[in-house]
């Protein structure tokens, strides 16, 4: 946190010495690249950096943009970013346990399957990732079109023997919402 804020301040204080227009506009112009790329690509790259770092520092080391960026790619459903979840759960406060839960909803019509493993099979309010937060359609800006369809189809879908048990729990918590 402290780099962050001494890279911030020196980015801030580097524009004292801007003199010319066209150099000023290069250094908006770099800055807004650096911004834009997140500090990972892919799913590996997290994982990485949350086996280096703790899941706690990972998260708090994210900008907003990079957060988005992140639960973007959980929401998709892909099974490497969906996998992330376990991983980032122990270090996720009050926001980033809401929007771990609600991304791995958006996942649950995507790739039930993926979500479904990562389902922590305890409940209770400290549990990020219990069956009663991800499928009781958590969502606070409106949900999906035909969600709840296309979530028990996706989940009618799972054949996966040992995830028969958390499918169930699932489809009953997704029914009763």
């Amino acid at each position: 946190m402290k780099r962050r804020m001494f890279l911030s301040l020196a980015l801030a204080s580097s524009s004292l010495w801007v003199t010319s227009p066209l150099r000023a506009a290069k250094t908006t112009q770099a800055r807004s690249l650096i911004r834009a790329a997140p500090p990972f690509r892919t799913a590996k790259d997290v994982a990485d950096a949350v086996d280096r770092r703790g899941a706690r520092a990972f998260l708090m080391s994210l900008s907003a943009e990079d957060t988005e960026f992140l639960y973007e790619r959980i929401g998709l459903g892909g099974p490497d970013w969906v996998a992330l979840a376990p991983r980032l759960a122990p270090g996720a406060d009050g926001a980033d346990a809401e929007g771990l839960s609600i991304e791995l909803a958006h996942a649950l019509p995507r790739n039930a399957a993926a979500v479904l493993k990562v389902l922590d099979p305890i409940e209770g309010d400290d549990r990020i990732l219990a069956t009663s937060r991800v499928c009781s359609i958590p969502f606070i800006e409106g949900v999906p079109h035909n969600y709840k369809i296309m979530a028990r189809r996706a989940l009618s879908q799972v054949r996966d023997p040992t995830l028969q048990a958390a499918k169930r729990r699932c489809l009953a918590v997704l029914n009763q919402s």
